[in-house]
């Protein structure tokens, strides 16, 4: 017997269950010619996740904003508040070096009724696709995963699915980007959505969590993913 079925089998002999075997993640690297498509369901969804990673490899991202982000304070006008928003995506989008940003203007907080639309997207042409991951807490964030896989059952994708995190945390990382080098540009990035963080210092607490994620791999920051062939 191996050592790894000799592990399992006392881990299932001592705890009742085999153990998980999670993998130390890897660096995410790109190569030249890769690429990549990244879903946003709302304004700033793309800097919290992804900003370092966007700072890095923005020159061969494509960016799509689903929604409109209109519910984004519930004290504005949402007409108003999407106007807003606009103008921040913009404006946070003219600093990173993207290939191409594309907004669809989904009502905030219907994603998962736009799957017609959603469908107009040429995900064929990618390697990657950035998304967040099924078990992120907010409704139009796990609906971009669900309408992905209803998608992929008749469009088979041939590239790679990458998970990111904004509201709830992965639970085995299988990718990381160490941005450490770039962390107070990524901290000025999301503080240009003036209309979510004057309530919420999204920053501070994003960053701390990309700190904690760096211990693991004896960096500073990170952004972590979990990589999937759908």
């Amino acid at each position: 017997m191996g050592m790894k079925k000799l592990k399992l089998w006392f881990q299932k002999k001592i705890h009742g269950y085999e153990m998980p075997d999670f993998k130390k993640a890897r660096p995410l690297e790109l190569k030249l010619d890769d690429r990549v498509l990244l879903l946003a369901p709302h304004p700033d969804d793309e800097t919290i996740g992804c900003g370092g990673f966007l700072l890095k490899y923005g020159a061969q991202c494509d960016v799509v904003l689903l929604t409109d982000g209109r519910h984004g304070d519930s004290a504005v006008d949402p007409a108003e508040m999407a106007e807003i928003r606009k103008r921040e995506f913009e404006d946070v989008m003219s600093r990173y070096a993207v290939k191409s940003v594309r907004m669809m203007n989904f009502e905030d907080g219907k994603v998962i009724d736009r799957f017609k639309d959603f469908s107009t997207l040429d995900f064929e042409k990618y390697d990657y696709v950035f998304m967040p991951h099924p078990m992120d807490m907010h409704k139009d964030h796990a609906a971009v995963s669900c309408l992905f896989k209803r998608l992929a059952r008749t469009r088979p994708f041939g590239g790679r699915v990458v998970y990111y995190e904004i509201w709830n945390t992965l639970a085995a990382p299988t990718h990381y980007v160490d941005f450490s080098d770039a962390v107070d540009e990524k901290r000025k990035l999301i503080n240009l959505y003036k209309s979510q963080v004057k309530n919420i210092d999204y920053a501070s607490r994003i960053l701390g969590l990309n700190h904690y994620r760096g211990l693991r791999h004896n960096v500073e920051y990170e952004e972590d993913f979990q990589i999937e062939k759908i």
